[in-house]
Protein backbone atom coordinates (compact mmCIF):
# COMPACT_ATOMS: atom_id res chain seq x y z
CA UNK A 1 0.00 0.00 0.00
CA UNK A 2 1.83 3.43 1.16
CA UNK A 3 5.71 3.52 0.25
CA UNK A 4 7.86 2.06 3.13
CA UNK A 5 10.22 5.17 2.34
CA UNK A 6 10.62 8.40 4.62
CA UNK A 7 8.41 10.52 2.00
CA UNK A 8 5.65 7.70 2.62
CA UNK A 9 4.24 10.47 4.94
CA UNK A 10 4.25 13.10 2.61
CA UNK A 11 2.60 11.30 0.24
CA UNK A 12 -0.23 9.73 2.73
CA UNK A 13 -2.65 12.86 1.69
CA UNK A 14 -2.55 12.48 -2.36
CA UNK A 15 -3.43 8.43 -1.92
CA UNK A 16 -6.12 9.06 -0.12
CA UNK A 17 -7.75 11.66 -2.83
CA UNK A 18 -6.54 8.98 -5.85
CA UNK A 19 -8.29 6.19 -3.62
CA UNK A 20 -11.69 8.36 -3.56
CA UNK A 21 -11.41 9.27 -6.96
CA UNK A 22 -13.70 7.73 -10.23
CA UNK A 23 -11.27 6.97 -13.11
CA UNK A 24 -12.64 6.93 -16.78
CA UNK A 25 -13.91 3.31 -17.41
CA UNK A 26 -13.63 2.87 -21.21
CA UNK A 27 -14.80 -0.83 -20.88
CA UNK A 28 -18.40 0.28 -19.69
CA UNK A 29 -19.16 2.17 -22.37
CA UNK A 30 -17.80 -0.50 -24.82
CA UNK A 31 -20.65 -2.68 -22.56
CA UNK A 32 -22.81 0.17 -22.77
CA UNK A 33 -22.52 -0.74 -26.66
CA UNK A 34 -23.26 -4.19 -26.72
CA UNK A 35 -26.50 -4.03 -24.77
CA UNK A 36 -28.06 -1.27 -26.47
CA UNK A 37 -27.35 -2.95 -29.79
CA UNK A 38 -28.75 -6.07 -28.32
CA UNK A 39 -32.03 -3.65 -27.19
CA UNK A 40 -32.37 -2.17 -31.04
CA UNK A 41 -32.05 -5.75 -33.00
CA UNK A 42 -34.65 -6.96 -30.37
CA UNK A 43 -36.77 -3.93 -30.99
CA UNK A 44 -36.62 -4.47 -34.59
CA UNK A 45 -37.43 -7.80 -34.64
CA UNK A 46 -37.12 -9.99 -31.19
CA UNK A 47 -36.91 -13.43 -34.35
CA UNK A 48 -33.28 -12.40 -34.83
CA UNK A 49 -32.45 -11.45 -31.01
CA UNK A 50 -35.25 -13.32 -28.70
CA UNK A 51 -33.45 -12.21 -25.64
CA UNK A 52 -32.36 -9.02 -26.92
CA UNK A 53 -34.49 -6.93 -24.63
CA UNK A 54 -32.24 -8.06 -21.61
CA UNK A 55 -29.49 -4.97 -22.78
CA UNK A 56 -31.98 -3.01 -20.84
CA UNK A 57 -30.95 -4.99 -17.60
CA UNK A 58 -27.49 -4.39 -18.14
CA UNK A 59 -27.80 -0.60 -18.40
CA UNK A 60 -29.42 -1.10 -15.27
CA UNK A 61 -26.50 -2.94 -13.34
CA UNK A 62 -24.03 -0.44 -14.83
CA UNK A 63 -26.21 2.57 -13.84
CA UNK A 64 -26.37 0.69 -9.90
CA UNK A 65 -22.72 0.57 -10.29
CA UNK A 66 -21.34 3.87 -11.14
CA UNK A 67 -23.67 5.94 -9.87
CA UNK A 68 -23.35 4.62 -6.67
CA UNK A 69 -19.42 4.54 -7.13
CA UNK A 70 -19.79 8.45 -7.64
CA UNK A 71 -21.69 9.43 -4.60
CA UNK A 72 -19.13 7.10 -2.07
CA UNK A 73 -16.39 8.68 -3.96
CA UNK A 74 -17.84 12.49 -3.46
CA UNK A 75 -18.26 11.44 0.20
CA UNK A 76 -14.63 10.96 0.89
CA UNK A 77 -13.70 13.86 -1.24
CA UNK A 78 -16.25 16.62 0.57
CA UNK A 79 -17.05 14.82 3.48
CA UNK A 80 -20.60 15.24 1.84
CA UNK A 81 -22.91 14.60 -0.85
CA UNK A 82 -24.74 17.75 -2.48
CA UNK A 83 -27.63 15.85 -3.66
CA UNK A 84 -28.92 19.00 -5.70
CA UNK A 85 -25.25 19.20 -7.47
CA UNK A 86 -26.08 15.65 -8.39
CA UNK A 87 -29.71 15.85 -9.37
CA UNK A 88 -28.81 19.18 -11.68
CA UNK A 89 -26.15 17.05 -13.61
CA UNK A 90 -28.53 14.61 -14.24
CA UNK A 91 -30.99 16.65 -15.25
CA UNK A 92 -28.63 18.54 -17.80
CA UNK A 93 -27.33 15.28 -18.67
CA UNK A 94 -30.95 13.76 -19.56
CA UNK A 95 -33.50 16.24 -20.44
CA UNK A 96 -32.28 18.34 -23.23
CA UNK A 97 -32.35 15.11 -25.54
CA UNK A 98 -35.81 13.91 -24.17
CA UNK A 99 -37.31 17.06 -24.59
CA UNK A 100 -35.86 17.76 -27.96
CA UNK A 101 -37.05 14.38 -29.45
CA UNK A 102 -40.65 14.21 -27.40
CA UNK A 103 -41.05 17.58 -29.04
CA UNK A 104 -40.63 16.61 -32.89
CA UNK A 105 -42.08 13.49 -32.35
CA UNK A 106 -45.56 15.58 -31.26
CA UNK A 107 -45.32 17.69 -34.44
CA UNK A 108 -44.24 14.54 -36.60
CA UNK A 109 -47.65 13.36 -35.10
CA UNK A 110 -49.52 16.24 -35.27
CA UNK A 111 -48.66 16.01 -38.91
CA UNK A 112 -49.10 12.65 -39.91
CA UNK A 113 -50.90 10.40 -37.10
CA UNK A 114 -53.53 13.34 -35.90
CA UNK A 115 -55.42 9.97 -35.02
CA UNK A 116 -52.81 9.26 -31.95
CA UNK A 117 -52.40 12.72 -30.70
CA UNK A 118 -54.73 12.20 -28.09
CA UNK A 119 -53.03 9.19 -26.92
CA UNK A 120 -49.56 10.23 -27.10
CA UNK A 121 -50.83 13.33 -24.72
CA UNK A 122 -50.23 10.95 -21.68
CA UNK A 123 -47.52 9.20 -22.55
CA UNK A 124 -45.56 12.40 -23.01
CA UNK A 125 -46.89 14.02 -19.73
CA UNK A 126 -45.76 10.68 -18.01
CA UNK A 127 -42.66 10.78 -19.69
CA UNK A 128 -42.03 14.56 -18.85
CA UNK A 129 -42.25 13.31 -15.10
CA UNK A 130 -40.39 9.70 -15.55
CA UNK A 131 -42.94 7.79 -14.30
CA UNK A 132 -43.66 6.24 -18.43
CA UNK A 133 -43.44 2.39 -16.52
CA UNK A 134 -46.28 2.86 -14.20
CA UNK A 135 -48.83 4.75 -16.73
CA UNK A 136 -48.18 1.72 -19.07
CA UNK A 137 -48.54 -0.58 -16.74
CA UNK A 138 -51.83 1.63 -15.51
CA UNK A 139 -53.56 2.13 -19.16
CA UNK A 140 -52.60 -1.58 -20.01
CA UNK A 141 -50.03 -0.09 -23.08
CA UNK A 142 -47.22 -2.65 -21.82
CA UNK A 143 -44.12 -3.41 -23.74
CA UNK A 144 -46.00 -6.40 -25.18
CA UNK A 145 -48.84 -4.78 -26.62
CA UNK A 146 -48.37 -4.70 -29.98
CA UNK A 147 -51.89 -2.93 -32.43
CA UNK A 148 -51.13 0.88 -31.97
CA UNK A 149 -48.92 3.51 -32.24
CA UNK A 150 -46.43 3.83 -29.96
CA UNK A 151 -43.43 5.89 -29.82
CA UNK A 152 -42.47 6.70 -26.68
CA UNK A 153 -43.29 2.72 -25.12
CA UNK A 154 -39.51 2.11 -24.67
CA UNK A 155 -38.92 5.17 -21.94
CA UNK A 156 -40.47 3.00 -19.15
CA UNK A 157 -36.93 2.30 -18.70
CA UNK A 158 -35.65 5.52 -19.10
CA UNK A 159 -38.36 6.18 -15.57
CA UNK A 160 -36.82 3.12 -14.09
CA UNK A 161 -33.57 4.67 -13.48
CA UNK A 162 -34.77 7.94 -12.70
CA UNK A 163 -36.62 6.87 -10.38
CA UNK A 164 -33.93 5.08 -9.29
CA UNK A 165 -31.94 8.86 -9.27
CA UNK A 166 -34.08 10.72 -7.84
CA UNK A 167 -33.91 8.08 -4.52
CA UNK A 168 -31.26 6.73 -4.50
CA UNK A 169 -28.92 9.67 -3.51
CA UNK A 170 -31.55 9.88 -0.41
CA UNK A 171 -30.63 6.76 0.75
CA UNK A 172 -26.71 7.05 0.24
CA UNK A 173 -26.69 9.86 2.48
CA UNK A 174 -28.44 8.25 4.83
CA UNK A 175 -25.93 5.25 4.86
CA UNK A 176 -22.84 7.91 4.59
CA UNK A 177 -23.33 9.62 7.20
CA UNK A 178 -21.50 7.75 9.28
CA UNK A 179 -18.60 7.40 6.82
CA UNK A 180 -17.75 5.19 4.11
CA UNK A 181 -15.26 2.78 5.87
CA UNK A 182 -18.37 0.39 6.92
CA UNK A 183 -20.29 0.82 3.43
CA UNK A 184 -19.00 -2.38 2.42
CA UNK A 185 -20.96 -4.01 5.08
CA UNK A 186 -23.90 -2.55 3.78
CA UNK A 187 -23.63 -4.20 0.57
CA UNK A 188 -24.74 -7.42 1.92
CA UNK A 189 -28.04 -6.00 2.60
CA UNK A 190 -28.51 -4.84 -1.04
CA UNK A 191 -27.70 -8.44 -2.25
CA UNK A 192 -30.56 -9.53 -0.04
CA UNK A 193 -32.79 -7.01 -0.91
CA UNK A 194 -32.12 -8.07 -4.54
CA UNK A 195 -32.98 -11.62 -3.72
CA UNK A 196 -36.09 -10.51 -1.90
CA UNK A 197 -37.09 -8.85 -5.13
CA UNK A 198 -36.19 -12.08 -7.48
CA UNK A 199 -38.13 -14.51 -5.10
CA UNK A 200 -41.24 -11.81 -4.61
CA UNK A 201 -41.24 -11.72 -8.87
CA UNK A 202 -41.56 -15.17 -8.93
CA UNK A 203 -44.10 -15.36 -6.32
CA UNK A 204 -45.98 -12.84 -8.31
CA UNK A 205 -45.73 -14.60 -12.00
CA UNK A 206 -48.34 -16.72 -13.39
CA UNK A 207 -48.04 -18.97 -15.83
CA UNK A 208 -49.60 -19.75 -18.87
CA UNK A 209 -51.67 -18.02 -21.54
CA UNK A 210 -52.19 -13.87 -20.72
CA UNK A 211 -56.04 -13.32 -22.43
CA UNK A 212 -58.55 -10.48 -21.71
CA UNK A 213 -58.84 -10.20 -18.01
CA UNK A 214 -62.41 -12.41 -18.78
CA UNK A 215 -60.44 -14.94 -19.83
CA UNK A 216 -57.37 -15.39 -17.58
CA UNK A 217 -58.43 -13.78 -14.60
CA UNK A 218 -55.39 -15.12 -12.92
CA UNK A 219 -53.23 -13.10 -14.79
CA UNK A 220 -54.57 -9.78 -13.16
CA UNK A 221 -55.78 -7.54 -10.37
CA UNK A 222 -58.24 -5.56 -9.97
CA UNK A 223 -57.05 -2.18 -8.73
CA UNK A 224 -59.83 1.04 -7.98
CA UNK A 225 -61.58 -1.50 -10.71
CA UNK A 226 -59.08 -1.58 -13.25
CA UNK A 227 -57.43 -4.70 -13.99
CA UNK A 228 -53.49 -4.50 -13.89
CA UNK A 229 -51.77 -7.09 -15.79
CA UNK A 230 -49.12 -9.17 -13.51
CA UNK A 231 -46.79 -9.64 -16.39
CA UNK A 232 -46.86 -5.89 -17.22
CA UNK A 233 -46.10 -5.34 -13.28
CA UNK A 234 -43.23 -8.06 -13.30
CA UNK A 235 -41.55 -6.53 -16.51
CA UNK A 236 -42.12 -2.61 -16.41
CA UNK A 237 -42.51 -2.16 -12.47
CA UNK A 238 -39.87 -0.04 -10.33
CA UNK A 239 -40.03 -2.54 -7.47
CA UNK A 240 -39.76 -5.69 -10.05
CA UNK A 241 -36.88 -4.40 -12.25
CA UNK A 242 -34.54 -2.69 -9.00
CA UNK A 243 -32.63 -6.19 -8.04
CA UNK A 244 -30.35 -5.32 -11.21
CA UNK A 245 -29.84 -1.39 -9.75
CA UNK A 246 -29.43 -2.75 -6.45
CA UNK A 247 -26.66 -5.84 -7.12
CA UNK A 248 -24.78 -2.76 -9.37
CA UNK A 249 -25.04 -0.70 -5.64
CA UNK A 250 -23.61 -3.29 -3.88
CA UNK A 251 -21.00 -3.96 -6.29
CA UNK A 252 -19.39 -0.97 -5.85
CA UNK A 253 -19.38 -0.66 -1.97
CA UNK A 254 -16.55 -3.57 -2.43
CA UNK A 255 -15.11 -2.95 -5.89
CA UNK A 256 -13.44 0.36 -6.30
CA UNK A 257 -11.22 0.35 -9.32
CA UNK A 258 -8.14 2.52 -7.90
CA UNK A 259 -8.87 0.51 -4.14
CA UNK A 260 -8.84 -2.59 -6.00
CA UNK A 261 -5.48 -1.81 -7.61
CA UNK A 262 -3.74 -1.39 -4.44
CA UNK A 263 -4.81 -4.41 -3.16
CA UNK A 264 -4.05 -8.01 -3.42
CA UNK A 265 -6.66 -8.20 -6.04
CA UNK A 266 -4.06 -6.16 -8.41
CA UNK A 267 -2.26 -9.38 -10.12
CA UNK A 268 -5.85 -10.81 -10.83
CA UNK A 269 -6.16 -9.04 -14.00
CA UNK A 270 -5.98 -12.62 -16.25
CA UNK A 271 -8.34 -14.54 -13.22
CA UNK A 272 -11.11 -11.84 -13.92
CA UNK A 273 -10.49 -11.97 -18.00
CA UNK A 274 -11.58 -15.42 -17.31
CA UNK A 275 -14.30 -14.64 -15.08
CA UNK A 276 -15.53 -12.08 -17.45
CA UNK A 277 -15.86 -14.14 -20.62
CA UNK A 278 -18.13 -16.33 -18.66
CA UNK A 279 -20.57 -13.57 -18.26
CA UNK A 280 -20.24 -12.76 -21.60
CA UNK A 281 -20.84 -15.99 -22.38
CA UNK A 282 -23.69 -16.06 -20.32
CA UNK A 283 -25.61 -12.97 -21.61
CA UNK A 284 -24.87 -13.70 -25.15
CA UNK A 285 -26.68 -17.55 -24.45
CA UNK A 286 -29.07 -15.41 -22.30
CA UNK A 287 -29.44 -12.84 -25.67
CA UNK A 288 -30.04 -15.38 -28.26
CA UNK A 289 -32.76 -17.85 -26.27
CA UNK A 290 -34.40 -15.95 -23.54
CA UNK A 291 -37.65 -15.23 -25.19
CA UNK A 292 -40.08 -12.41 -23.51
CA UNK A 293 -43.13 -13.83 -23.97
CA UNK A 294 -45.03 -16.10 -26.11
CA UNK A 295 -48.52 -18.29 -27.13
CA UNK A 296 -48.16 -19.84 -23.79
CA UNK A 297 -47.33 -16.69 -21.64
CA UNK A 298 -44.24 -15.03 -20.53
CA UNK A 299 -41.07 -16.93 -20.00
CA UNK A 300 -41.28 -18.98 -16.91
CA UNK A 301 -37.36 -18.29 -16.26
CA UNK A 302 -36.97 -15.09 -16.97
CA UNK A 303 -39.56 -14.42 -14.33
CA UNK A 304 -37.85 -16.75 -11.65
CA UNK A 305 -34.48 -15.87 -11.30
CA UNK A 306 -33.59 -14.81 -14.99
CA UNK A 307 -33.46 -11.15 -14.05
CA UNK A 308 -31.10 -11.86 -11.12
CA UNK A 309 -29.00 -14.45 -13.82
CA UNK A 310 -28.96 -11.73 -16.41
CA UNK A 311 -27.57 -8.59 -13.93
CA UNK A 312 -24.66 -11.50 -11.85
CA UNK A 313 -23.67 -12.18 -15.29
CA UNK A 314 -23.23 -8.43 -15.69
CA UNK A 315 -21.10 -7.88 -12.61
CA UNK A 316 -18.44 -10.57 -13.94
CA UNK A 317 -17.58 -8.46 -16.82
CA UNK A 318 -17.83 -5.02 -14.62
CA UNK A 319 -14.98 -6.69 -12.34
CA UNK A 320 -12.38 -6.96 -15.26
CA UNK A 321 -13.08 -4.06 -17.27
CA UNK A 322 -12.85 -1.72 -14.09
CA UNK A 323 -9.46 -3.87 -13.15
CA UNK A 324 -6.54 -2.13 -15.29
CA UNK A 325 -4.49 -5.00 -15.69
CA UNK A 326 -7.38 -7.01 -17.24
CA UNK A 327 -7.50 -7.48 -21.29
CA UNK A 328 -11.03 -7.35 -21.32
CA UNK A 329 -11.26 -3.26 -20.75
CA UNK A 330 -8.72 -3.53 -23.91
CA UNK A 331 -10.75 -5.95 -25.66
CA UNK A 332 -14.13 -3.36 -25.33
CA UNK A 333 -12.69 -0.08 -26.02
CA UNK A 334 -11.87 -0.24 -29.50
CA UNK A 335 -13.23 2.75 -31.20
CA UNK A 336 -16.54 1.57 -32.70
CA UNK A 337 -17.61 0.10 -29.47
CA UNK A 338 -16.62 3.30 -27.50
CA UNK A 339 -18.41 5.59 -29.92
CA UNK A 340 -21.89 3.49 -29.30
CA UNK A 341 -21.37 3.10 -25.84
CA UNK A 342 -20.93 7.20 -25.36
CA UNK A 343 -23.65 7.69 -27.57
CA UNK A 344 -25.98 4.79 -26.25
CA UNK A 345 -28.44 7.42 -24.06
CA UNK A 346 -28.96 8.66 -27.56
CA UNK A 347 -29.49 5.35 -29.17
CA UNK A 348 -31.48 4.19 -27.32
CA UNK A 349 -33.65 7.70 -27.06
CA UNK A 350 -34.54 7.65 -30.98
CA UNK A 351 -34.37 4.36 -32.36
CA UNK A 352 -37.81 3.31 -31.16
CA UNK A 353 -39.70 6.69 -32.58
CA UNK A 354 -37.83 5.78 -35.67
CA UNK A 355 -38.88 2.37 -35.72
CA UNK A 356 -42.64 3.24 -34.95
CA UNK A 357 -42.79 6.11 -37.69
CA UNK A 358 -41.09 3.24 -40.27
CA UNK A 359 -43.66 0.36 -39.45
CA UNK A 360 -46.81 2.16 -37.47
CA UNK A 361 -48.05 -0.17 -35.32
CA UNK A 362 -45.66 -1.36 -32.41
CA UNK A 363 -45.69 -5.11 -32.91
CA UNK A 364 -44.88 -5.24 -36.82
CA UNK A 365 -41.14 -6.46 -37.35
CA UNK A 366 -39.42 -4.10 -39.29
CA UNK A 367 -37.24 -5.43 -42.63
CA UNK A 368 -33.71 -5.89 -43.32
CA UNK A 369 -33.67 -3.13 -45.25
CA UNK A 370 -35.91 -0.85 -42.95
CA UNK A 371 -33.62 -1.96 -40.38
CA UNK A 372 -30.37 -0.68 -41.97
CA UNK A 373 -32.11 2.55 -43.07
CA UNK A 374 -33.52 3.54 -39.43
CA UNK A 375 -30.15 2.60 -38.08
CA UNK A 376 -28.54 4.75 -40.50
CA UNK A 377 -30.83 7.37 -39.51
CA UNK A 378 -30.20 6.76 -36.02
CA UNK A 379 -26.99 6.94 -35.90
CA UNK A 380 -26.61 10.70 -37.78
CA UNK A 381 -29.36 11.92 -35.61
CA UNK A 382 -27.87 10.78 -32.17
CA UNK A 383 -24.72 11.80 -33.37
CA UNK A 384 -25.94 15.58 -33.77
CA UNK A 385 -27.43 15.35 -30.69
CA UNK A 386 -24.70 13.92 -28.52
CA UNK A 387 -22.23 16.84 -30.31
CA UNK A 388 -25.44 20.22 -30.14
CA UNK A 389 -27.70 18.91 -27.70
CA UNK A 390 -26.23 16.74 -25.07
CA UNK A 391 -22.72 17.76 -24.97
CA UNK A 392 -22.86 21.08 -26.35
Amino acid sequence: RASTRPTARVRRGPARNDISRVPYLPGLDGMRAIAVVAVMVYHANPDWLPGGYLGVEVFFVISGYLITLLLISEKERTSTVDMKHFWVRRARRLLPALFTMMIALTIWTSLFERDALGKLRGDVIAAFFYVSNWYQIWTGAGYTAANEFAPLRHLWSLAVEEQFYVVWPLVMFALLRGGSRRIADISRWLVLAALGITIVTALVYTSGPIGTPDVTPDAYWSVFGRDISKFDWSYLGTFSRAGGLLLGAAFAMVWRPVAVMRGPLRTKGRLLDLVAIVGFLILMAMFWWMWLIGPDGGNPFLFRGGFLLCAVATLMMVSAVTHERAATSKALSIPVLLWIGTRSYGLYLYHWPIYQVIRDIAGNHLKLYEFVFAMVLTGIITELSYRFIETP
